[in-house]
């Protein structure tokens, strides 16, 4: 994966997590970022600082991306 592609995943995450905080987020978007983060929290590589330790993405914004894949291949 390019960085390039990756700092694109993480901008959709950040503008997903905007979108719920305001409210514009669907349900269903809302189930799937919240099973990944539960996926996630439960990973033995999340970090104390809230990062993927295999691809390093900060997790908040990685759960929330529909172009993102687990690299653990979890989700």
């Amino acid at each position: 994966m390019s960085l390039l592609n990756k700092a694109e995943e993480i901008a959709e995450g950040y503008t997903n997590l905007v979108k719920s905080k305001l409210g514009l987020s669907s349900a269903q978007d809302e189930k799937v970022f919240k099973a990944r983060r539960e996926i996630c929290d439960a990973c033995q590589f999340k970090s104390a600082m809230d990062r993927c330790l295999k691809c390093s993405c900060p997790l908040a914004a990685k759960t929330r991306s529909f172009k993102s894949k687990c690299p653990m291949k979890l989700w």
